[in-house]
């Protein structure tokens, strides 16, 4: 088997600067044939000629073909020769055959084959991600950025071993999923090009240098491959995502696009003899992406070889559709744990629908990612926009916990969805879940951060009795790496590649704001800047700037779902057909045009878990504040610590809400002044909105386990008078360390 492999890769060797429209040398595929065959071919034929025959039935009836050259004894496909009389199988062909399919079905490697598929075509996606610098960020999203830049993720490499000291370049650290620089390059590159922050810029040529000039003899990126590990190709999906960002901002480095091809047919090979598993196998997806930039972008004309590795890797993966497609799929806070039920898995797999329909054209792929949102929204829901998952699936409970890895990765989740489908309502997930769980999830100068947050969390401890399910003492603590590392690696790419899809090119040469926030674009056909303070103020500006005067220039904004009258004027015209939750057309023709959208933030509410409320205005949610107060339980290096935080106010109250209908008389938003200190908008001193209200203080509910016990069932009746109630403050959830999201409610009895 060794030599066979070892043959399979010098063919590829061979004609790596041959093209592949021809097909995949060493590889045959099963599958249903038309009648009479084999085709006997003549000795000088080609595969070409193969392929030809397959492109010429009637009806388009041939999908693939296998072109089998003469005199080659062929162990994998001695049961496509037989004799008719003896029924004996030869395996070695005197003359080049072709064999044409009706179908296309699972490959096999051989050497003596050449095989293609007919349908080389992705599904177009509705919207196409910009390249990796396009989009800057400006105003308050610039600041946050720039938080972030001269927190943990510009300053972990001066001092965490597993950047530093990493198997990646040179060291010996981070030798198990090898996963530590992949997970922070996702994050670095787009961060450091949107910011051209010369320091960041340094760092990722540092590390991206270095894995570019120690590549595997066989192609494979990064120290040696396991060789009986089938998770072991799962590190390497995030670094190939940095590449592809790399490469979007700096294509000169003529290394890139050979070291990504590569690696991926290093991969496929390996991939014929231990298959993806564990980890690889539920994040199929991310290297099907990667496949599917190259073909997007005509970066390689190995077209064949490519759509094939993304084949093997889908058949490889897990089968997500079944999961949420059946009774598999869990309802409750999960006992019994699988790979299937890991929160990270599941927020990834949001995307893979969308991502296999492009080379499935099936649109059960895309009912599929519906019904991923639904039920994950429906059983697993939280107010942040987020689903629950303290390691596993965990219900609806405010106590429970989500991990900050799974934050970052359903943001883009749910863009990479709403690019394929042009469905407003997965770039509204990703845009609540950005504004809300993602800044909830750190101290706001981005030095540290916790491994779960919960809604309802009144305490940040050393934790032996804890409420979730499947992580450690620590897991609600703040920190350099509370729990696992994992997320130490990964959180990096959340704010970054947000602003990355917060503008996407159409098919009609225009663009689509798809989430709403300070940001410029540079493209080759249009300039525009969003000029906003989203979500802290309820109104925008986009100003455009089309390079070609003479035509127009169609500009989509997304209307926000919550936004029942927003208010939209293209260059003093008030458009007509501003719809909730729809995407609405203008165009522009001329030197500049601008776009004003006032939206309608009104307040709302939502009742969850025991009916309890969660408050909302424009996409941002409100909850309780309380006074935090931080203990240093570790110091690392600069500004890194590791902390616990408690609460030095009342934390168990009960929002006085009369009824529902009542929440805009009883309930106050107050609007102050963007902060102008650099800190960012989620920085708690300088926060510019909060609401007012009324609460009652609950001396019955307290503590469970070390967390919030359930909030009591709601509405509860208040046997006081309005003299008990005390004034409360409800911050943005994502501006605080500690908070009540899902608070009960209390009526005044007569």
């Amino acid at each position: 088997m060794l030599l066979h492999l070892a043959f399979i890769v010098c063919l590829g060797v061979q004609i790596v600067h041959g093209g592949w429209a021809a097909g995949h040398v060493g590889v045959s595929r099963e599958g249903e044939d038309l009648p009479n065959m084999p085709v006997a071919l003549a000795l000088d034929s080609q595969p070409s000629d193969c392929r030809q025959l397959c492109a010429d039935t009637l009806d388009g009836l041939c999908k693939s073909w296998i072109f089998l050259r003469e005199n080659c004894r062929s162990p994998q496909l001695g049961s496509l020769i037989r004799d008719n009389e003896t029924g004996t199988q030869d395996s070695t062909t005197e003359s080049a055959t072709c064999w044409l399919k009706r179908t296309v079905s699972s490959q096999l490697l051989d050497p003596c084959a050449v095989s293609g598929v007919m349908d080389l075509n992705l599904v177009p996606a509705k919207f196409k991600h910009l390249p990796t610098g396009a989009i800057k960020p400006t105003g308050w999203l610039r600041d946050q950025l720039l938080v972030q830049a001269n927190g943990l993720t510009g300053h972990l490499s001066d001092f965490w071993p597993f950047l530093n000291q990493s198997v990646w370049i040179g060291g010996t650290i981070d030798m198990d999923q090898n996963q530590n620089v992949p997970y922070w390059l996702n994050g670095l590159v787009p961060l450091a090009y949107q910011l051209d922050d010369p320091h960041l810029l340094a760092q990722v040529w540092q590390y991206i240098d270095y894995i570019l000039t120690h590549i595997q003899p066989d192609g494979w990126l990064g120290p040696p491959a396991k060789p009986h590990d089938g998770s072991t190709y799962w590190g390497r999906f995030p670094l190939l995502l940095a590449l592809t960002q790399y490469y979007e901002a700096n294509s000169s480095d003529s290394r890139v696009i050979p070291a990504i091809v590569g690696h991926l047919k290093s991969s496929y090979v390996k991939m014929h003899t231990v298959a993806l598993s564990s980890w690889a196998a539920a994040r199929y997806q991310d290297m099907v992406l990667v496949c599917h930039w190259l073909l997007d972008n005509k970066y390689t004309d190995e077209v064949q070889q490519i759509w094939d590795i993304a084949d093997l890797a889908h058949s490889q993966g897990f089968t997500w559709e079944q999961w949420y497609g059946t009774d598999e799929f869990p309802t409750e806070a999960v006992q019994k744990t699988t790979m299937y039920t890991h929160g990270v898995n599941n927020a990834q797999a949001i995307k893979s629908g969308a991502v296999w329909y492009r080379q499935s054209d099936n649109t059960g792929d895309i009912q599929s990612s519906y019904t991923r949102m639904e039920k994950l929204d429906k059983y697993h829901s939280m107010a942040s926009g987020m689903f629950s998952a303290d390691e596993h699936l965990a219900g609806l409970m405010p106590s429970r916990g989500i991990e900050l890895c799974a934050v970052v990765e359903a943001i883009y989740s749910y863009n990479v969805v709403f690019s394929v489908t042009g469905d407003p309502v997965f770039a509204e997930h990703a845009e609540m879940i950005a504004y809300n769980a993602l800044p909830a999830t750190f101290t706001k100068d981005m030095w540290a951060h916790q491994y779960l947050q919960q809604p309802n969390e009144m305490n940040a401890i050393h934790s032996p009795d804890h409420v979730w399910g499947h992580d450690g003492p620590d897991a609600t603590l703040y920190g350099l790496a509370p729990n696992f590392r994992c997320c130490t690696a990964n959180y990096h790419q959340g704010w970054p590649k947000y602003t990355s899809n917060m503008v996407m090119a159409t098919s009609d040469a225009g663009l689509i704001v798809s989430s709403w926030g300070p940001v410029s674009v540079v493209t080759e056909n249009i300039n525009i800047t969003v000029v906003t303070d989203y979500p802290f103020g309820d109104n925008a500006t986009v100003v455009i700037n089309p390079r070609f005067r003479e035509e127009f220039t169609p500009i989509y904004i997304r209307i926000p779902s919550w936004s029942n009258n927003t208010v939209v004027v293209m260059d003093d015209v008030p458009q007509e057909n501003v719809t909730a939750g729809s995407i609405l057309k203008t165009s522009c023709m001329g030197t500049e045009c601008r776009i004003t959208v006032q939206f309608d933030m009104a307040l709302r509410l939502q009742r969850r878990f025991n009916d309890a409320a969660a408050i909302y205005r424009g996409p941002l949610l409100y909850s309780l504040s309380m006074i935090e107060n931080y203990d240093v339980l570790h110091h690392y290096a600069f500004k890194s610590a590791d902390y616990q935080v408690t609460a030095k106010s009342a934390w168990n109250y009960a929002l006085y809400l009369p009824s529902d209908a009542d929440l805009k008389k009883v309930v106050t938003f107050v609007q102050g002044p963007m902060p102008t200190s650099g800190a960012g908008p989620y920085y708690l001193p300088t926060v510019p909105v909060h609401l007012t209200a009324k609460g009652q203080l609950l001396s019955s509910w307290s503590l469970a386990h070390n967390a919030a016990a359930p909030p009591p069932t709601s509405p509860l009746p208040n046997n006081g008078s309005a003299a008990t109630l005390d004034s409360i403050v409800l911050l943005p959830y994502g501006s605080t360390c500690l908070r009540i999201a899902e608070m009960p409610t209390v009526t005044l009895t007569k």
